[in-house]
């Protein structure tokens, strides 16, 4: 019995590091956030976009730079609604990050990933529970959004804007909040969201483009004011329609509408920082009350 006990303790002892949570902390505080890896033995540094799934992507020359084999036959292509389209291959490498490792998938792309870093990763490819990233110094008195996310490793919720369910991420880099195709489409019949400007070509990521119009609006996610704002558009925003207008419709298989919250909402809200639980699935903002 005393040796059995000892075994059971032993085991308790050996378990519980490895059911230690692990937690990582990026700094975007005075630009994009960065971090420091090694891929293939070699040392790289990383460019975090909360827009980005768990996958990293790389240009060609930072490719062949650091040794990624592409897998045979296997491509990826890569395009934005409406919008241009990119094609790369695929890579499976070991990204380590000091004693943890990923083994997301890569796309290596004829374009530049990042201007301030070898790559473009997502945090769910980082392999770390909680990811938490900072923003602004931490408010005198501070309020926590939470939302559940359906996917730990896709920092996107579900949540109302307007009267509507849209699909929501968190641009900590970019300053502009984008409606997209079908958002625009949806709040442009209802006159919520009046040109400000004029229909323009943008760059987005990976040298896409997309046709983009500023907008301004009312809405809010949470408290959140979302100016400046774009919305996706390949013709000019008609705002409220007159009641005998004539409007034609089409992409049945459009995408379900989305809104991406820019940097300058954040920071707007006095929002201190941005963080992911992986376990609970829950995406907090920490912001001013």
């Amino acid at each position: 019995m005393r040796l059995r006990l000892f075994g059971f303790i032993a085991a308790l002892s050996f378990a519980a590091p490895a059911l230690a949570q692990t937690s990582f902390t990026l700094d975007a505080r005075n630009g994009p956030p960065v971090v420091e890896a090694q891929i293939n033995g070699r040392d790289v540094r990383l460019e975090v976009d909360t827009r980005v799934p768990d996958m990293l992507a790389v240009s060609t020359p930072s490719a062949e730079r650091i040794g990624l084999r592409r897998l045979p036959f296997a491509a990826v292509a890569v395009g934005i609604e409406g919008g241009s389209t990119i094609r790369g291959r695929i890579a499976r490498p070991r990204i380590s990050f000091g004693e943890r490792a990923s083994r997301a998938f890569a796309g290596v792309f004829p374009a530049p990933a990042s201007h301030v870093a070898e790559g473009l990763i997502g945090p769910g490819a980082m392999p770390y529970d909680v990811i938490t990233i900072t923003l602004d110094a931490e408010p005198a008195q501070a309020r926590e959004i939470r939302f559940a996310l359906e996917d730990a490793d896709v920092w996107r919720v579900s949540t109302q804007v307007g009267g509507e369910t849209l699909l929501v991420t968190f641009d900590v880099t970019n300053p502009a909040s984008v409606f997209n195709r079908s958002a625009a489409r949806l709040f442009d019949r209802a006159g919520a969201i009046p040109a400000a400007g004029e229909l323009a070509e943008t760059p987005m990521v990976l040298g896409l483009t997309t046709m983009m119009q500023p907008v301004t609006t009312e809405f809010t996610v949470e408290g959140l004011t979302l100016a400046p704002a774009f919305a996706r558009t390949n013709a000019p925003l008609l705002g409220a329609l007159e009641e005998d207008a004539i409007v034609a419709a089409g992409e049945t298989d459009a995408p379900p509408p989305s809104l991406v919250v820019g940097r300058a909402a954040l920071a707007r809200a006095g929002c201190s920082s941005i963080s992911v639980h992986r376990r609970t699935r829950q995406l907090t903002l920490r912001c001013a009350a």
